[in-house]
């Protein structure tokens, strides 16, 4: 493996996978909110989910054509939430956007209002950190809101650059991309984090970037999406036996990382059918304690959301 000189950055730390496939993971401060990846095929270079801004897209884009040599070819979208296609119109109108047909159809029909809710959302949030640092009980307090502030004013100056960027292409099952260096495929098992994900599978170097099937001590949300599918497709994820898988959220993950998804998966089902059967509500089944293995995990406000979710799911039809 050839390593070239990976970039600092406020919005990823990059890492050399292969020779030539490179992870971008978050850092928390920048404003990326999703893992991404970088591809080169040899003769055509591709991207893995455009993330949450198009600041932080734009910065892949450039890190892109710095490492390989040439424009970004193709963007792959693993699934429609916001935090993996804000990015979408950071990039050149002739880059191919690809998506499954279902993710493609639900950017058309929720994206744009998405986008209009989000420019409305940041200018309230930051007038309201704004107040708080005005009142606030202590000088930590006080930081901790003025840093809200210019993270709120970073997003508000994306604004002019945000806009829908539909995918361009659609697929129902599997799409290869070949190279004169790799050959790798997009592939969807169908809907488990949502209707429809989709992930790049690279076959020969055992790599699979997963989008938000996966998540790397990370309590991931479910309310959009359908849980035993979404165990289905863990399981044939894992029959593809991969050694490095890149998470939508989180570190670096190994096989490991999806089993203790699944196991995330499984308890909340069971404390869902547990609490139903008690005669619970859905107030009941979120107020109930976080499995103790996700001690420690990011996004730990996800969970009330899941067990709501789940509680309803679980009701008879």
């Amino acid at each position: 493996m050839t390593s070239k000189l990976l970039p600092q950055s406020e919005h990823f730390t990059y890492h050399e996978l292969a020779d030539g496939v490179w992870a971008a993971i978050v850092i928390t401060t920048g404003l990326a909110a999703s893992n991404s990846g970088i591809v080169d095929l040899g003769d055509r270079t591709l991207i893995f989910d455009t993330t949450f801004s198009p600041a932080s897209a734009a910065e892949l884009r450039n890190v892109a054509e710095s490492l390989t040599g040439r424009p970004v070819d193709y963007v792959l979208n693993s699934h429609w939430h916001q935090d993996h296609v804000f990015g979408n119109a950071a990039f050149a109108p002739e880059t191919e956007i690809y998506a499954t047909v279902r993710t493609s159809e639900i950017i058309a029909e929720k994206t744009e209002a998405d986008i209009v809710e989000f420019k409305q959302h940041w200018p309230n949030q930051l007038k309201e950190w704004a107040e708080s640092a005005k009142v606030a009980k202590d000088e930590a307090e006080r930081l901790d809101f003025e840093d809200g502030v210019r993270f709120a004013q970073s997003i508000i100056d994306t604004f002019p650059q945000l806009e829908l960027r539909l995918p361009d292409h659609i697929f129902t099952d599997r799409v290869e991309f070949k190279g004169t260096k790799r050959t790798v495929e997009f592939v969807t098992f169908g809907g488990g984090h949502t209707d429809s994900d989709a992930f790049l599978h690279l076959p020969i170097e055992k790599i699979i970037f997963t989008g938000d099937l996966l998540a790397t001590k990370f309590q991931p949300g479910m309310s959009s999406g359908h849980p035993h599918e979404w165990l289905n497709i863990l399981a044939k994820i894992k029959a593809l036996d991969p050694i490095q898988l890149v998470s939508g959220h989180g570190e670096l993950a190994t096989l490991a990382d999806v089993e203790l998804i699944e196991q995330y998966i499984n308890a909340l089902l069971q404390m869902a059918k547990q609490n139903q059967h008690a005669g619970g509500t859905a107030e009941s089944a979120a107020a109930l304690q976080p499995p103790a293995f996700t001690d420690g995990w990011n996004n730990s406000e996800a969970f009330e959301e899941n067990m709501k979710f789940l509680h309803e799911l679980l009701q008879p039809k």
